[in-house]
């Protein structure tokens, strides 16, 4: 069982070695003025200004996001830190800490060139951006298997998937207001993207049934990694003379474009007095990827056996027949390259008012619902923000937030206008640590961009 415990582990983290991350946006400056990207999460935003983006550095975002903190998989013990794992830790502490199902997900996005401008009758973005994304979903019942091992119960581990993706984008958007609707402004952006690479890791089955006289197994699992060039590596098994998937080889990996994909973004505002209403759904689109390698179980493999007792004196006979009896569930087979795949995006649903304060036009409020569509990391967040600008020039927002991931508050500063313009904040400021300096939360980001506005 020591072996499935490894296995499972280094496949996890293989895959999460790769992992991209999934590019975030400042959502605290969703209503700030004088913040140049907020056309990202809503294409009908304009700004008063054009600007240019300094290269490479003119909008950062980087982001982790989960349920569960690193507290839940270590813990201090006689002035030490240990993992879980740790005999001295009791399963029902750990066990009782963990949700049903723990989800992690971390994100960054890099601005290469961006451009806006007034033209054709509205506002105008053009973007250059390099964005990674990735995501895992680990079932408390992994976590169950690794803390408590062998023991007369059964475990069903299924949906732990693990999904990571990399890749280029090129944005065109633009904003107008509709004259046959007062009040009423729309704009969309269209995205061509160039896929770079992505890997997923799919437990689909894992059953182990280990009672008092037999122990019945069953594993359906696959891995695919779509980047030019590289393959797997692979050994033999000496008894059973199967050949299994032992790492990877990125001897001749090529870190190019790998294949095609495209997404748009629609959005509107609609203002009525002191108020603006405004909508948005952004990343809707897919990415395909060439050259995919897969390893995989190839179906569901199964294992029972009574001979499970670990006999002293027989020479590991029956230790070398339960590993070789094993073998199937956790050894995947090298299936080549299967050629291509798709991937949707996470797409996001933005929905937000704005409210100008009548007593100083230059403070407003903002709440603004995202919710995030993902196969295996859904979630949702409402966000309160107070948005000021005291001189042109110098804008603040401070926000709260609630949602799937807890509560958390952040802040945004824009300080330049024309000429000059550096924006810094972060919508997850709460990154506490305890006394062992172990983070009590895995919700943590960064943003900050410099521009040149004309």
């Amino acid at each position: 069982m020591n072996i499935i415990n490894k296995k499972l582990i280094a496949l996890s983290f293989a895959a999460a070695s790769i992992m991209g991350i999934y590019a975030q946006e400042a959502a605290t400056g969703y209503f700030m003025d004088n913040y140049n990207m907020k056309w990202q999460m809503n294409p009908a935003f304009g700004n008063r200004n054009g600007y240019v983006g300094f290269p490479g550095i003119g909008n950062i975002n980087v982001g982790v996001n989960g349920n569960f903190s690193a507290t839940d998989l270590v813990y201090p013990y006689q002035g030490k830190t240990v993992l879980f794992t740790n005999p001295n830790i009791s399963a029902q502490e750990v066990l009782g800490n963990l949700k049903n199902v723990n989800r992690l997900s971390e994100e960054v996005g890099i601005g290469v060139l961006q451009v806006g401008f007034k033209a054709f009758g509205g506002y105008n973005n053009v973007a250059i951006n390099v964005k990674q994304n990735s995501c895992f979903e680990l079932p408390k019942s992994i976590f169950s298997l690794l803390k408590e091992g062998i023991g007369n119960k059964t475990y069903d581990i299924k949906d732990l998937h693990v999904k990571a993706a990399a890749y280029a984008e090129i944005a065109l958007n633009h904003s107008r207001e509709i004259k046959q609707v007062p009040g009423l402004r729309a704009g969309v952006s269209l995205k061509l993207l160039l896929p770079v690479t992505f890997a997923e890791a799919n437990f689909n089955e894992l059953a182990l049934e280990l009672g008092e006289n037999n122990w019945k197994a069953r594993a359906n699992a696959n891995m695919r990694i779509g980047l030019d060039g590289l393959r797997y590596d692979t050994k033999i098994n000496d008894r059973t003379g199967n050949r299994y998937v032992s790492g990877f080889n990125t001897d001749d990996a090529k870190f190019g474009v790998n294949g095609f994909g495209f997404a748009f973004d629609l959005g509107a505002a609609y203002q009525w007095s002191d108020f603006t209403f405004s909508l948005a759904l952004t990343d809707l689109g897919m990415l395909s990827f060439n050259s995919v390698q897969e390893a995989s179980t190839n179906g569901t493999k199964s294992f029972e056996t009574e001979n499970h007792v670990i006999g002293i004196g027989d020479g590991g006979e029956a230790w070398d027949k339960l590993v070789d009896d094993l073998a199937p569930l956790y050894e995947l087979h090298d299936n080549g390259n299967v050629g291509s795949t798709s991937l949707g995006l996470q797409g996001k649903l933005r929905a937000g008012v704005d409210y100008k304060f009548p007593l100083y036009d230059k403070l407003h409020f903002g709440l603004m619902n995202t919710t995030q569509f993902s196969s295996i990391a859904p979630s949702t967040e409402f966000r309160l923000s107070a948005n000021v600008e005291p001189v042109k020039g110098v804008a603040a927002s401070l926000s709260a937030a609630a949602g799937t991931y807890g509560a958390n508050y952040g802040f945004l500063l824009s300080l330049g206008n024309k000429g000059f313009n550096f924006l810094i904040g972060m919508d997850y400021a709460a990154f506490k640590m305890d006394k062992n300096h172990i983070p009590l939360s895995t919700n943590v980001d960064f943003h900050m961009g410099i521009n040149f506005p004309f």
